[in-house]
C-alpha cells in the first residue's frame, strides 16, 4: 500500500497544482471568517482539491466569480441577466456562501429602491489565476462551438 497523498505527491510533479494549493490555504487562514461552522467543516477536510471543490463546487460558482472579477463590482440583477438559467432564489444562495467564505462582499446602500452591489475581496481576486488557467484549459481542450437550431436532414429510402 503505498503513502500517496494528493497534497504532497502531485504538489511536487505539477507547478500549477502547488500555486493552487497555496492559494487555497492562503484563503483558509485564520481571521474572522475562520470561526464560522461552514469554513471549519471546509479546513476539515484534508485533500486540497476537495477542499475547493466543498467551497467552489456548486453550480455556478465560478461564473459568479468570474464574473466579478472581468465587470469587478456588479448588483444582483446583473448578475441574474449574465448567469444563464440561474433563478434568483439559487443566486442569492450561491452569494451568500461565496459571502460566508469571504470570497465576495456584499455592499447594501441606504436607497430606494434598495441597492445591494457584490464585489471579490481579496481572496476572491486571488483565485483570478486560477479561473483564468482554467479558461485556457477549456477555450483549448472544448472550444466553444455554436449549436444550429436545425433538424438534421433525413435522406429518404
Amino acid at each position: 500500500m503505498s503513502n500517496f497523498t494528493p497534497s504532497t505527491e502531485l504538489k511536487s510533479a505539477d507547478p500549477g497544482f502547488s500555486t493552487f494549493t497555496h492559494n487555497l490555504n492562503r484563503m483558509m487562514e485564520t481571521d474572522a471568517l475562520a470561526a464560522s461552522p461552514e469554513v471549519q467543516a471546509i479546513r476539515a477536510i484534508e485533500a486540497p482539491i476537495a477542499r475547493a471543490m466543498e467551497l467552489l463546487g456548486d453550480k455556478y460558482s465560478f461564473q459568479i466569480l468570474h464574473i466579478l472579477y472581468q465587470l469587478d463590482r456588479q448588483r444582483f440583477v446583473e448578475l441574474e441577466h449574465q448567469v444563464d438559467g440561474i433563478s434568483p432564489r439559487t443566486l442569492s444562495a450561491r452569494l451568500k456562501h461565496l459571502e460566508r467564505c469571504g470570497l465576495i462582499t456584499r455592499r447594501q446602500y441606504a436607497t430606494i429602491p434598495p441597492k445591494v452591489e457584490y464585489e471579490l475581496t481579496e481572496r476572491g481576486r486571488d483565485l483570478a489565476t486560477t479561473l483564468n488557467t482554467l479558461e485556457t484549459w477549456a477555450n483549448k481542450w472544448f472550444p466553444y462551438q455554436q449549436q444550429t437550431n436545425s433538424l438534421p436532414v433525413l435522406e429518404e429510402v
